[in-house]
């Protein structure tokens, strides 16, 4: 039984579980990890070496066998293989930092960077972090007006049959219910009620995913929260909440805290991190792109460009998801560094890249407030 394990099944379960959903997700979207392709490779940092074809198959396929290895003989190395090269991957390419991915990298993290002969509780409490922080933080990140808005939208379009006064209220309330499953999560008492929540929310989410006809790439991702919570908690007794937080306080542990407690709040609060590293995760607020473009430089962009263009007012534009999404099957990275980069290269194909009026960056979620 998944629910009758000791903390080292537990943890070693919960790692081959962050690594299932990885693979079958580069099997989904396979171009999203090679760069040889229409859509831009955007990197971190100008000075990173870029693989081109066929290198930069090699390495995805690399990373694939690495991960496959890994779930059969896990070994330390091979973990912090995978680490290293799902890190040098995302930093090639930003659009490879999407939610599934990072926090089965988190999951990775916190095992590998504890010695093998270290007590598998301690491991247990590090991985219990990620977990708690991907539902509280994304209840947190909700508490916005651009949720409220989308979602009382989405909801008045499929669910028009129910009560509206009943429809406001429920969006109301799921930034603070999912924060809050986070949190009772931590205690005895409410552990299984926050487990049955939160696997019915992960199950109408899938639900809805097929019966709306979009955005399967997000379904793995569910059934590993599914299962992985299931496994790490519905057993599990604790003598006092705050053994998550400082029980076992060591070096490794301060590095997850980072990762899962100070920069998400530094996020919150200042907007330093990524909005998606920092469990923001369907906010409604991130930052996505329409791209209008003028007459000159409509005719430049290239025929695969081109394909994508769509019109309003006579004036074509590029929704950003939608580009992204035909090539990579996974949505634009929403930070503005990303957008000023598409920016710069849509402009390259100019006769004068610098001149004024060529290309209008629409933020639509802000169109929608």
């Amino acid at each position: 039984m998944l629910t009758n394990l000791t903390d080292k099944q537990k943890v070693n379960w919960v790692r081959i579980i962050a690594i299932i959903p990885v693979l079958v997700l580069m099997l989904y979207a396979p171009k999203l990890w090679i760069t040889t392709k229409v859509f831009p490779v955007i990197p971190l940092f100008d000075w990173l070496p870029i693989p081109t074809d066929p290198f930069d198959y090699i390495l995805a396929g690399f990373f694939f066998l690495s991960q496959v290895l890994y779930i059969f003989q896990n070994k330390r190395w091979q973990g912090w293989l995978v680490i290293l090269l799902y890190l040098y991957l995302a930093f090639v390419d930003q659009n490879r930092l999407q939610p599934y991915f990072y926090q089965s990298f988190l999951t990775i993290l916190a095992i590998e960077i504890f010695p093998r002969k270290t007590d598998y509780r301690k491991i247990l409490y590090a991985i219990i972090l990620i977990f708690f922080a991907t539902y509280f933080w994304s209840g947190i990140q909700k508490l916005n007006e651009a949720f409220y808005i989308q979602w009382l939208s989405a909801l008045n379009k499929h669910f028009s049959f129910l009560p509206q006064w009943f429809l406001v209220a429920f969006t109301y309330a799921v930034p603070w219910l999912e924060a809050t499953m986070g949190v009772l999560l931590l205690f005895n008492k409410t552990r299984k009620i926050a487990i049955l929540f939160i696997l019915s929310m992960h199950g109408i989410i899938t639900f809805l995913l097929f019966y709306l006809g979009y955005g399967y790439n997000v379904v793995p991702w569910n059934i590993q929260n599914m299962l992985s919570v299931v496994i790490i908690f519905w057993t599990l007794k604790t003598t006092n909440v705050l053994d998550f937080f400082i029980q076992f306080f060591n070096k490794q542990k301060l590095v997850i805290l980072v990762f899962t407690m100070v920069l998400p709040l530094a996020n919150n609060l200042t907007g330093f991190y990524d909005n998606l590293l920092s469990f923001h995760f369907f906010t409604a607020d991130l930052h996505y792109y329409n791209v209008f473009i003028n007459e000159e430089l409509e005719e430049k962009l290239p025929e695969d460009i081109q394909n994508f263009y769509r019109f309003k007012n006579s004036k074509a534009y590029l929704k950003m998801n939608e580009w992204a999404h035909h090539e990579n099957k996974v949505l634009f990275y929403p930070e503005e560094r990303i957008i000023q980069f598409m920016d710069v290269y849509l402009r390259s194909f100019a006769d004068n890249p610098n001149e004024k009026g060529l290309i209008e960056l629409v933020d639509y979620n802000q169109i929608k407030k």
